[in-house]
C-alpha cells in the first residue's frame, strides 16, 4: 500500500455503514429476475420505416424467437448497467421476438455478475453488461474473483460512452478540483471496490499527488450514495448517469468530469467544470503520470458494454449484434433515454472488441497507482 492511501475493509466501518450496505445488498436481491418483456407481436403491425421488424435483424433471429434471455446487469438498481439494461431490453426483446429478463446481480464490485454471465452456456440466451474499464484494472492489481478472459468475450456493443464525475457534497471543506492539489489535509475518498470510480480514484488522485483516504467498504452503487448523501466521506467518482440526479438536485457539488459530455441535460449542470484533460494539461502531468491518466480516460470510457460468454456461434452474436443495433436507433428507445437523461451512441460489436484489444494492451500503464 503506497503512503497517501488507506484502504478500510468492512469489518472497521460504524454500524450505520454496514446497515447501509445491507440495505443495498437486499435491494439487488429483490431487483432480481424482474423482466422486461416485450414480444414480436406486441409492435410487428407497425409500417413505419424507423421500426424495424423482427425480420429485420436477419434470418438468425428465428433462432431466439419464443425463447427466454437472461441479460445481467452486475450491480444493484440505480446504477447505469440496470438503466440500460432495462432501456434496451424491451426493444431488443422486440426485433429477436424473444423474451428478455434484467437479473441484477451486485457483488465485488461488478465481478460476480460478470463471473456468472461469462461461465453461461454459450448459446445466446444468457447475456451480460460488463464493467470493461475496472475488470482491466483489477486485472492490472492482480486482485482475486475475476473468473474470465475478457479478451474472449462475445462483444455485442456499447450504449454510449458515459462521461464520468467527480463530486463532494455543497459546503464541503472540498469546493475546487484546483484546490485539491493544495490541501488542508488528507481527502476520504467513498468507493467500490473493483469499479471503474475506484480505477479512476486511484489514478487521478495518485498521478496528481493528492493526499487521500480511500473507503471501499461499499459493495453497490446505491450502498455508495447512501454513504455520500450521510457524509460519511468528501468525494465519490461515478458515472453521471448516477450521478446526475444528486448533481440536479443539488446534493452534490461537481469537481470534475471525466470524458466528453453530449447530452444537454449533462451540460447544463457540468458548466464550469474542469475536464480531467485540462486539468491534467494545467499541472503539468508528464512522462509515467501522463501515460497513466490518459490510459485511465480511455478506460472510463469503456464501461456498460453489452457480451455474451466465450464462444457464442457466429450467427447467434451477429443477430444479437443486429438486435442491438436496431434497438439503438428506434425513436421510441432514444426518446425514454433522453427522459431518463441516458446518453445514447451506439458503438457496435466488431469496434468495441477491438477497443477492449487496444485497452489491454496498454493497460500496463496504470498498473503504479492501481498496485497498492
Amino acid at each position: 500500500m503506497s503512503d497517501h492511501t488507506m484502504t478500510l475493509n468492512r469489518g472497521t466501518r460504524p454500524r450505520r455503514r454496514r446497515t447501509g450496505r445491507r440495505t443495498g445488498r437486499r435491494a439487488a436481491a429483490l431487483a432480481t429476475a424482474v423482466t422486461a418483456a416485450v414480444t414480436l407481436a406486441a409492435c410487428s403491425s407497425s409500417g413505419s420505416s424507423s421500426t424495424p421488424s423482427a425480420s429485420g435483424s436477419g434470418s438468425t433471429a428465428s433462432y431466439f424467437k419464443g425463447k427466454t434471455i437472461t441479460l445481467i446487469s452486475p450491480d444493484s438498481p440505480g446504477g447505469s448497467y440496470d438503466s440500460y439494461a432495462r432501456l434496451f431490453a424491451p426493444y431488443v426483446a422486440q426485433e429477436l421476438g424473444a423474451t428478455i429478463n434484467v437479473e441484477d446481480i451486485a457483488g465485488a464490485g461488478t465481478l460476480q455478475g460478470t463471473n456468472q454471465m461469462a461461465a453461461a452456456t454459450p448459446n445466446g440466451l444468457t447475456i451480460g453488461m460488463v464493467n470493461v474499464g475496472g475488470d482491466i484494472a483489477s486485472k492490472v492489481e492482480k486482485q482475486p474473483g475475476e473468473n474470465f478472459n475478457m479478451s474472449t468475450f462475445s462483444w455485442i456493443g456499447q450504449p454510449a460512452v458515459i462521461p464520468n464525475a467527480l463530486v463532494t457534497q455543497p459546503g464541503s471543506s472540498v469546493q475546487s478540483f484546483s484546490a485539491m492539489l493544495h490541501p488542508a489535509g488528507t481527502v476520504t475518498v467513498l468507493d467500490i471496490r473493483n469499479g471503474i470510480g475506484d480505477m479512476l480514484n486511484r489514478v487521478i488522485y495518485g498521478a496528481f499527488g493528492v493526499p487521500y483516504k480511500l473507503d471501499t467498504g461499499f459493495e453497490a452503487t446505491s450502498a455508495l450514495k447512501q454513504g455520500f448523501l450521510a457524509k460519511d466521506g468528501q468525494t465519490i467518482l461515478e458515472a453521471m448517469s448516477t450521478l446526475y440526479p444528486l448533481i440536479s438536485g443539488n446534493e452534490a457539488k461537481p469537481l470534475l468530469v471525466v470524458g466528453s459530455v453530449t447530452l444537454p441535460s449533462y451540460q447544463k449542470v457540468l458548466t464550469g467544470v474542469p475536464t480531467l484533460q485540462t486539468e491534467m494539461s494545467s499541472a503539468g502531468l508528464s512522462g509515467g503520470k501522463a501515460a497513466a491518466v490518459t490510459e485511465a480516460l480511455a478506460l472510463s470510457d469503456l464501461s456498460d458494454d453489452f457480451a455474451a460468454p466465450p464462444g457464442l456461434p457466429a450467427a447467434e452474436l451477429s443477430a444479437l449484434q443486429q438486435a442491438f443495433a436496431k434497438a439503438a436507433a428506434l425513436p421510441a428507445l432514444k426518446a425514454q433515454a433522453t427522459k431518463e437523461s441516458l446518453p445514447l451512441s451506439f458503438v457496435g460489436g466488431s469496434t468495441l472488441g477491438g477497443q477492449v484489444s487496444t485497452a489491454l494492451a496498454n493497460s500496463n500503464s496504470i498498473a503504479q497507482y492501481v498496485n497498492d
